[in-house]
């Protein structure tokens, strides 16, 4: 039906997802089609806002059916294969999963369901219909225990440690079969700790966020505020994915990261200054599905995808905190 590059973007109400959209429809690539079930992970009214956000910014792209809405699950099979017999999929930007690595410790199966089970479908599909690029959202989780420092593309993955992680690297190796029997182009986008405007409430940047305006909100801190994270502006990470979607590499799994983790502590303490309120803090031992650090070696990505972090931790920070204001309709002191 459609003759231009047809763009499917999973889990396009979330966070990343909704910013990718954002970014496709402003530079005019082609039709884009969203594919979210709105589950209730964290507040479904959240997705709503970014949904509507989009269709009022991109009214007339909603008008003339350049810009198309499905609400539904990725592991309806009927549903998918109306998408892709109707609208013609060139490009897939696989975003859609169950997120959460501590909460994956209790729903291991719901998230084999869905994390591993669902990416096969749209593999499946994708390779039928011979979509020009596959790009998948994947995770530093998936690094797990491991000594080598940074993250690099190389390491073996074989130590997950979360639930989470596990089905994401087995998404990554299925991906692989894709590619070597069917010629799929997959790209494989391991993100790291992905934070910015829009962020989802389960984040810490949001936690500590509504942590400063609410003095009843205690965040706990995990070994003192040593565990280091190497925090990854969204501006940047959409940048990544829109350069994956454009090239086409075989089969490439792509770190995509600022690679400068810093300390939780300093963040905290950056979301302290930008407010002007202090953070009620509580010390715990961490999680083990938590690893002290997150560190991404992103040459890789320089190379392929051109790949440069323009925003540092701080100007991300603020960026999100006055985002945070308007959005919440917070008044300065």
């Amino acid at each position: 039906m459609l003759k231009s590059d047809v763009y499917l973007v999973t889990g396009g109400a979330g966070f990343i997802g909704s910013h990718l959209i954002d970014h496709l429809l402003e530079l005019n690539l082609g039709h884009v089609i969203l594919l979210d079930n709105f589950n209730d992970y964290y507040s479904p009214r959240i997705k709503q806002r970014n949904i509507s956000l989009l269709e009022a910014r991109y009214s007339t792209r909603v008008l003339d059916g350049s810009f198309i809405i499905v609400r539904g699950n990725i592991n309806d099979e009927e549903l998918l294969k109306m998408i892709f017999n109707k609208y013609k999929i060139t490009h897939i930007a696989h975003l859609a999963a169950l997120a959460g690595v501590r909460s994956s410790t209790s729903q291991i199966g719901k998230y084999m369901e869905v994390n591993y089970a669902g990416t096969q479908l749209l593999l499946d599909l994708a390779a039928s219909h011979k979509i020009t690029q596959f790009v998948f959202a994947s995770t530093s989780s998936v690094y797990g225990q491991t000594d080598k420092l940074p993250f690099v593309e190389t390491d073996s993955c074989a130590q997950p440690l979360s639930p989470y992680a596990a089905t994401k690297r087995a998404a990554e190796m299925l991906a692989y079969v894709y590619y070597n029997i069917h010629g799929l182009n997959i790209t494989i986008l391991r993100l790291f700790n992905v934070y910015g405007p829009r962020g989802r409430p389960d984040m810490m940047p949001f936690k500590l966020m509504r942590a400063c305006i609410d003095p009843t909100c205690v965040i706990d801190v995990f070994d003192d505020g040593e565990m280091k994270r190497d925090w990854t502006y969204i501006d940047d990470v959409i940048d990544a994915f829109i350069n994956a979607l454009d090239q086409q590499y075989g089969y490439e799994i792509i770190n995509i990261g600022c690679g400068n983790p810093i300390k939780l502590s300093k963040f905290i303490e950056h979301i302290e200054q930008l407010s002007g309120k202090q953070i009620s803090k509580r010390s715990m031992k961490s999680h083990k599905t938590e690893p002290p650090i997150t560190y991404c070696d992103n040459s890789k990505a320089r190379k392929l995808l051109n790949f440069v972090p323009k925003t540092s931790v701080y100007e991300g920070l603020e960026k999100t905190w006055n985002w945070f204001q308007e959005e919440y309709n917070i008044k300065n002191d």
